[in-house]
């Protein structure tokens, strides 16, 4: 090995209890990740071990917990990590076809259930296979979480396959929590133009369409500026959707570090954003400090409204299957 090379450390992969639910951690010596099937297949921990910093949000008083099908996510379940979004993300009912009027429970049908799991190893890689069935609708729904030696990246593959006889309506929407502070700044491609989906009521932004990043924001009727990312104290929370994008990627910049995600727009035409600067909690008490960036498929957050309002949502035909992926890169600034 020549002077200077680099020799990428061998990836362990580790399953045990934690929380009291089976947990599977990788880790290549560059980043590291946790994953609880029981939950959804949510990834907990999402850790940058060269800065110590860890990317995802975690609730300090909503805790881990299995809850049945149905109850609201924001109530009980907002308990931070990334969860996956199918086939709608606000609960609605089934807008058309043979399952129109069939009730979508809020963030989807995915994450009150229990995925099934194993682990591949490789010579350079550790893939991470969870899957479940979805109950709304007839479709089996697959995340892949891959790391590989000597990369600070995650990769993520996805498959949904409809095993019914009639077609499927959906939008998906990763759902990442981002732990976020004052300062931080968020980067979307110049061209991306955004909708409002929701704002707190002492939150107005001065269109519902068109916007551009950063647009400006207004709370009881003083400017409150977003980008750089404001403090806890700034008391807004908004949701944006982007429409179809030109350029397939989005960055949360820290003083020490980027995450950076990275897809196909043929795949993965959009990206939302949820911005909850001290605005919003789900629970009462003391509002939440953290965003959501989201890649996404369709208008967000509503499937009923994304199929009769906006014409955005993916289809897929009986017995089709789709397939996209989804890349986080974890980048490092040195002093």
């Amino acid at each position: 090995m020549s002077a200077g090379a680099f020799a990428p450390q061998p990836i362990w992969v580790v399953e045990r209890t934690c929380h009291s639910f089976h947990t599977i951690e990788a880790n290549n010596g560059l980043i590291a990740i946790g994953v609880l099937p029981e939950l959804g297949a949510k990834i907990v921990s999402l850790r940058d071990l060269r800065s110590g910093r860890e990317w995802l949000w975690t609730s300090d008083r909503l805790p881990l917990a299995r809850h049945p099908y149905g109850v609201s996510y924001i109530e009980n379940a907002d308990s931070g990590g990334w969860d996956e979004c199918f086939p709608t993300v606000a609960a609605c009912e089934y807008p058309i076809g043979p399952y129109r009027g069939t009730p979508l429970p809020d963030h989807g049908d995915l994450w009150t259930q229990t995925w099934s799991s194993k682990v591949e190893r490789g010579a350079d890689r550790v893939e991470i296979v969870t899957s479940c069935l979805a109950v709304a609708v007839p479709c089996a729904f697959s995340r892949t979480s891959i790391l590989r030696a000597g990369a600070a990246q995650l990769d993520m593959r996805y498959e949904v396959h409809n095993h019914g006889s009639d077609q499927v309506a959906f939008i998906w929407s990763a759902h990442p929590l981002l732990r976020i502070e004052p300062g931080m700044a968020l980067e979307f491609p110049t061209s991306a133009r955004f909708s409002v989906y929701s704002a707190t009521a002492r939150t107005n932004l001065p269109q519902r369409h068109g916007l551009h990043w950063p647009m400006p924001v207004r709370r009881d009727g003083h400017d409150i500026r977003i980008d750089p990312l404001p403090g806890p104290d700034a008391d807004v929370a908004f949701k944006i959707w982007s429409e179809p994008l030109a350029e397939g990627w989005t960055r949360l910049i820290a003083n020490d570090g980027a995450l950076c995600m990275r897809f196909d727009v043929g795949e993965i035409p959009q990206v939302a954003l949820w911005l909850n600067a001290g605005g919003w909690s789900g629970i009462g008490g003391k509002p939440y400090y953290n965003i959501a960036l989201e890649p996404c498929m369709g208008a967000q957050d509503s499937l009923a409204e994304a199929v009769t309002l906006h014409r955005q949502f993916a289809i897929l035909q009986a017995a089709e299957t789709r397939r996209w992926t989804l890349a986080v890169d974890l980048e490092t600034r040195r002093a």
